[in-house]
């Protein structure tokens, strides 16, 4: 049985609908991790106390969440449109899926 491993960068609001979906449409094998990244949003801004005076300044990445799954080969494109549909607003920062082949016994 030909594998592919399907790899979402998510809102971390959205990583439990979208482990619901991986899980529900078959996936063999399901990681969670939280990461930080940045991609067209650049960043957010931060505002610190600092020796009693507040100060802005920007970070440069967002927090993130990021699901791996093996899922079947003829069931990945089903399964990726169904995260894209769940994760999509229109807006900078919606995430990315990857779909990569898997080798082995």
């Amino acid at each position: 049985m030909p594998l592919k491993e399907i790899i979402a960068i998510v809102r971390p609001e959205r990583a439990l609908d979208t482990e619901e979906i991986l899980l529900s449409h078959g996936a063999l094998y399901v990681a969670r991790q939280s990461v930080f990244g940045r991609g067209k949003e650049m960043g957010q801004r931060l505002f610190r106390g600092w020796f009693g005076r507040w100060k802005s300044q920007t970070s440069p990445y967002l927090r993130k969440a990021k699901l791996s799954a093996l899922v079947e080969a003829k069931d990945a494109p089903k399964i990726v449109r169904k995260i894209l549909e769940k994760n999509r607003t229109r807006q900078f920062g919606d995430g990315r899926v990857f779909v990569l082949p898997v080798e082995g016994e």
